[in-house]
């Protein structure tokens, strides 16, 4: 099938909140309005070099940043239509939507603008769209789970990385849900990063542990479903009726869900499975991993060898963004999979070992890493091979 509409849905906040982060000097930075006080931040330079050229800004989560590294690689020609979903809550007061850059917006609040414009800064060629759901109403509650805001300091050269999820009700996740079924049917593929938010639920029928699973049960049949989350929120996708088509995960989260493994026990199901560490990635395609053997029947392709590491936090954002730009983009060509995972291979790299992280990310830094991996690709003929 022909892949035309692509929607990457977003659940981590544009959330107002995040505006109102501020340095302490004793603390950082940090974050004053969870329900129970301060939450801590931390840079990253306990792990990482500094980046001294990046000064920059990131809002969103992992589907943002999916959505930023493919939108600096596709090429003007791209036949697909790329949409990045949003959810938010109705305005505090009445204001009117307003442009940035060719998208428009729609602030909840005055601080909103800010983060909005942040979220959907230089994308240029996959589409924001934000849904307003009334169910949404602003909370304060937060819970800080990993880093995927990128605040970088200019005269320091560090970065510090972040995702607030945001609390919801049972009712805002019903609502979210409906209004997903009423235009999810269009898409051709849908693409989930992260975690999703967190609720209190009296009952098994809707968590976060199974959101996910309700979403793939909206898709139609041969829509094409790309996740990347960990494998407490996986499990019930896995035993759906239609599991997702590509599954994102790195070693770690891979063992967390060993227990999937066992109860699928080497299934047999129309889903690859990508594996990653530094030392690279295992693939499974068409069928499940065996818990009791747990490598068995995977294709390892070794990673690239890069001199400098930054740091490595982003880079599975980059490889899941680098798989669907080059299988979205080699539709119908021969070894789709391969050439997906080596182009994939390449974009991380990349992240980890450009001063300008994910801003180096680009065609040209694409093909001189695959050039470096031995690999070359013939744009005329959209087609790898082995020097």
């Amino acid at each position: 099938m022909l892949i035309k509409k692509v929607k990457i849905l977003e659940f981590a906040p544009t959330a107002d909140e995040i505006w109102q982060i501020k340095k302490h000097k004793k603390d950082g930075y940090t974050d004053y309005n969870t329900q129970n006080g301060l939450v801590s931040l931390l840079d990253t330079t306990h792990e990482a070099k500094q980046r001294p050229q990046i000064k920059a800004v990131y809002a969103g989560g992992k589907a943002t940043n999916v959505a930023r590294v493919i939108d600096r690689l596709l090429p003007d020609n791209i036949q697909a239509e790329i949409e990045l979903v949003t959810f938010l809550p109705p305005p505090k007061a009445t204001m009117r939507n307003l442009n940035f850059g060719n998208s428009g917006i729609v602030p909840s609040t005055p601080a909103g603008i800010y983060t909005q414009c942040l979220q959907i800064e230089n994308l240029t060629k996959i589409k924001p769209h934000f849904e307003v759901v009334d169910e949404l109403t602003e909370t304060s509650d937060m819970q800080t789970t990993r880093r995927c805001i990128e605040i970088v300091l200019e005269d320091a050269g560090t970065s510090l990385n972040f995702s607030p999820r945001m609390i919801w009700s049972i009712e805002s996740a019903k609502a979210v849900l409906s209004r997903l079924a009423s235009f999810i049917h269009e898409a051709d593929m849908i693409i989930i990063a992260g975690a999703p938010p967190i609720w209190e639920s009296s009952d098994n029928l809707l968590t976060p542990h199974n959101f996910y699973a309700k979403i793939l049960s909206l898709i139609r049949e041969d829509c094409q479903v790309s996740i990347d989350v960990r494998g407490y929120y996986l499990h019930d996708c896995l035993i759906a009726k239609k599991p997702p088509r590509f599954i994102f995960m790195n070693k770690d989260e891979f063992f967390e869900a060993n227990d999937t493994w066992k109860e699928l026990g080497g299934k047999a199901l129309n889903c690859t499975l990508i594996v990653h560490n530094k030392e690279g990635c295992w693939v499974w395609d068409k069928k499940m991993p065996d818990g009791n053997n747990i490598f068995n029947g995977s294709i390892f392709f070794p990673a690239p060898k890069i001199e400098k590491v930054y740091s490595t936090i982003g880079a599975g954002d980059a490889m899941h963004a680098g798989f669907l730009r080059e299988w979205i983009y080699s539709q119908g060509e021969a070894d789709q999979i391969k050439r997906s995972v080596v182009y994939s291979q390449a974009v991380s790299a990349i992240s980890v070992s450009n001063e300008l992280a994910t801003y180096g990310i680009d065609t040209k830094a694409v093909d001189d890493m695959i050039n470096s991996m031995g690999m070359e690709i013939d744009h005329g003929k959209q087609a790898f091979s082995r020097r």
